[in-house]
């Protein structure tokens, strides 16, 4: 374990004692050690490479939209892509996003210049970084439908093209393989400003349907040819809940924090998956990523 390359770090901006809680949608989470802010690829990089070398835990926060953080101390270190942000046309009808750059500046950038192509993404709360990341998406599109390429550091910097990305359902290469995303490129289409606007009008009115509350979207995955909230709906979950957490009573597929742990999300999580699976046989697999320890017993 190096020291050294943790205090190299310090003169990036930072914070002590982060709370993760105030940087996720659950609203969940314990402190860590710090957190660094990369304003640049060149910072990002750097900051990957120091605690990557410093043997301490680390992982990358972009909004924690799709993440259950434990409400115990995470015992390392994050890199918060929230100041790693920048939108560039970079070719015909081309637009590269850094990783921290979120879906409302991108739409606000899209429709200020007449950009049409990624409007299925408004109202996301997340950054485009973790929607590549997961190839997050709505109503049947991806953001895998709209990527020229991604460009990412590991061992080395790497530019990979939609077909090397993988991209499947909430997934991608990313998810496999230890990097950090820099940056992604969007295809786009002329437009009009107003024909813009009316898009992401229409797509934000559809969200308005998603329930009400502190979630992490979907947590579950729909197994081939279902529904997750439908499987859990038919074994009479909704409204079930395990201390602060319930499953919601609008759609099955979201369970809400309403003021609990995130032990108590993460026990309804575990139950909801065992009485699908004792009703159905399927076992669900889910959409939403676990950061930190978490207690399984249900007492």
């Amino acid at each position: 374990m190096n020291k050294t390359n943790i205090k190299k770090l310090y003169s990036l901006t930072h914070t002590d004692n982060f709370d993760l809680s105030k940087n996720t949608t659950y609203g969940l989470g314990g402190m860590c050690r710090a957190a660094f802010y990369p304003k640049t690829e060149e910072e990002a990089i750097a900051a990957y490479c120091e605690l990557k070398s410093s043997g301490e835990k680390f992982f990358v926060l972009g909004r924690g939209s799709n993440m259950l953080v434990s409400d115990r101390f995470y015992d390392g270190y994050v890199i918060c892509t929230s100041k790693l942000k920048g939108i560039f046309l970079t070719g015909e009808n081309q637009l590269t996003c850094l990783s921290g750059t979120t879906v409302s500046e991108l739409m606000n950038f899209t429709r200020k210049n007449g950009f049409s192509g990624t409007e299925f993404l408004a109202g996301i709360p997340a950054s485009v970084g973790g929607l590549t990341f997961m190839n997050g998406g709505a109503g049947g599109k991806y953001i895998s439908d709209i990527c020229e390429s991604v460009t990412v550091f590991s061992d080395k910097l790497h530019v990979f093209d939609n077909s090397a990305c993988d991209f499947g359902y909430k997934h991608s290469i990313m998810r496999d393989i230890n990097c950090f995303i820099l940056s992604t490129t969007l295809t786009v289409e002329t437009s009009t400003c107003e024909k813009v606007t009316q898009n992401i009008s229409k797509y934000l009115h559809a969200r308005l349907s998603i329930p009400h509350g502190k979630s992490c979207g979907c947590v579950f995955k729909n197994p081939q040819g279902l529904s997750a909230g439908k499987l859990v709906e038919e074994c009479g979950l909704k409204g079930f809940g395990i201390g602060g957490a319930k499953v919601s009573p609008e759609h099955a597929n979201f369970i809400i924090n309403c003021g609990g742990s995130a032990d108590n999300v993460y026990r309804t999580i575990k139950f909801v998956k065992e009485k699908v699976y004792e009703k159905f046989g399927v076992l669900l697999e889910e959409e939403v990523v676990y950061i930190g320890d978490f207690n399984d017993s249900y007492g």
